[in-house]
């Protein structure tokens, strides 16, 4: 399966995430029988090896990741984390079913305003979509204004990027998805996880390590792509970030310390 998913590329990280040596098949397949989400959650989060905390986290992972309008990368401290939370929320409904006890934890996921800004900055990437789209205006929207930029980055970089946007959203240029592009990826954190060094830091082009000394606010932030469907290789954009009450995109700001 490991193979697979690097040769076609079409499956979502958090399941590339969870490649598991030819070795494992087999006890992946116990496990997977034994895994019931309508048992109990105080029987279901009781592990037998390895592998069953895994599949559990997985499986809680895509309510996850639906709730919060982003793909996962299930690491072990992210798998750790969320049987944690589980954990604690189970001590006090031993009895809850454990479907429940997910959906339970993707409402709360959902209610963050980092998982508020996601919905949101989807709904108005799909507009790029709509069959009468203005494709030009719809990107003269997202250009930030000199406040927008200052409200996120520190000088001297904020003014190189006033500079470079303001050369960039020439009146005309248009974001377009091409005619094949039927599909949107997105995945949206802030910039206070990113510099963190959250592990989604690993989902945005390289770049924003430089910057991330350079971030003043903590404000939500996404990367984008139309692509095919079923694929995930297509038109790539980074920095839609939601500042003084707006989304603008301030793309590729490492581009400014050169």
């Amino acid at each position: 399966m490991c193979s697979l998913v690097k040769k076609t590329r079409r499956f979502p990280l958090a399941f590339g995430a969870l490649c598991l040596s030819a070795a494992l098949a087999l006890p992946v397949q116990a496990a997977r029988d034994r895994f019931d989400p309508s048992q109990p959650c105080e029987t279901v989060l009781v592990y037998e090896d390895v592998v069953d905390k895994v599949l559990v986290g997985a499986w809680v992972s895509g309510y996850l990741a639906k709730a919060e309008g982003r793909l996962r990368v299930m690491g072990p401290d992210e798998l750790g984390n969320i049987l944690k939370v589980l954990q604690n929320m189970c001590s006090s409904s031993p009895g809850l079913r454990f479907s429940a006890l997910a959906e339970q934890l993707a409402q709360k996921a959902a209610a963050t305003p980092r998982s508020q800004a996601s919905v949101a900055g989807r709904q108005l990437l799909r507009r790029f979509f709509a069959a009468d789209a203005d494709h030009a205006a719809l990107t003269a929207s997202l250009k930030p204004g000199p406040g927008d930029v200052r409200a996120v980055y520190a000088e001297p970089l904020a003014s190189r990027l006033i500079a470079s946007y303001e050369q960039l959203f020439q009146p005309g240029a248009a974001i377009r998805p091409k005619p094949e592009h039927e599909d949107l990826i997105t995945i949206f954190t802030t910039t206070g996880e990113l510099r963190s060094g959250a592990s989604v830091l690993g989902e945005f082009p390289g770049g924003y390590k430089k910057v991330l000394p350079h971030f003043i606010a903590d404000v939500p932030i996404g990367r984008f792509k139309f692509v095919k469907p079923g694929e995930t290789l297509g038109l790539a954009f980074d920095g839609l970030i939601f500042v003084n009450g707006r989304w603008v995109l301030m793309p590729k700001p490492w581009r400014g310390l050169e």
